[in-house]
């Protein structure tokens, strides 16, 4: 009589089982939904495996109680016992994960929509009562950009004419400079003498390797 009726009662939690698995399914698919509020159907569901769990709960209970009540309980019915218990137990934490995901992505998407909501009315406040005063800031900041350009430009230019200035006057004092070294070399004896030297030597020596060069390009071009 206890074997049958635990026969029974564990076909009972099978079936819940079942049950169980294809409402944690169904609650699932409200991951996907960027509901504010939870929906009639998201409640309904919800309590349903609120209520499922808490029969299951009763259904191990009664078996435990029929399992002590006989004699030998086999070591099948045992692992059949303890195996309801695992089941139950992984289901309880799937459903409080499902849970707690809804909840945690229902207050961040309320937060961002409060945010949102305060930054347009926020803009809306400002536009609407600073629409007269912005032209107005506007018309200033455009006649500053100008007078800011009109400034640089001639800071620009004046720049200009001092660098021009500055040429003009290197220039003159390089020909003063040369204009007293021509007259400084005119009054040294024989420093026109030396020059000329230097300088015909130094053809000279351009000449002599002109020629090598020239000589060895003709060697390399016949052998």
């Amino acid at each position: 009589m206890s074997s049958s009726t635990f026969a029974q009662t564990r076909s009972q939690a099978l079936n819940l089982e079942k049950q169980t698995e294809q409402l944690l399914s169904q609650y699932s698919q409200f991951l996907t939904q960027q509901n504010v509020e939870p929906n009639e159907e998201e409640v309904s569901v919800k309590a349903a495996i609120q209520e499922i769990l808490t029969k299951r709960d009763s259904i191990i209970n009664k078996l435990n109680r029929i399992g002590e009540s006989m004699d030998n309980l086999s070591t099948s019915k045992l692992q059949q016992l303890t195996r309801h218990r695992e089941i139950l137990h992984d289901h309880k934490l799937a459903f409080t994960k499902i849970e707690d995901t809804i909840q945690n992505d229902r207050n961040r998407n309320n937060l961002l929509f409060s945010v949102r909501s305060d930054i347009n009315a926020h803009r809306q406040q400002t536009t609407e009562g600073h629409s007269e005063i912005n032209a107005h800031d506007y018309i200033l900041d455009e006649r500053q950009r100008v007078d800011s350009a009109n400034s640089f430009a001639e800071r620009l230019l004046q720049s200009a004419f001092n660098t021009r200035d500055e040429l003009l006057n290197q220039r003159q004092y390089l020909n003063n400079a040369q204009a007293k070294m021509f007259s400084t070399l005119q009054h040294i004896p024989g420093i026109n003498v030396l020059i000329s030297k230097i300088n015909t030597r130094r053809k000279r020596d351009t000449l002599i390797l002109a020629s090598v060069i020239a000589f060895c390009i003709i060697l390399l071009f016949f052998f």
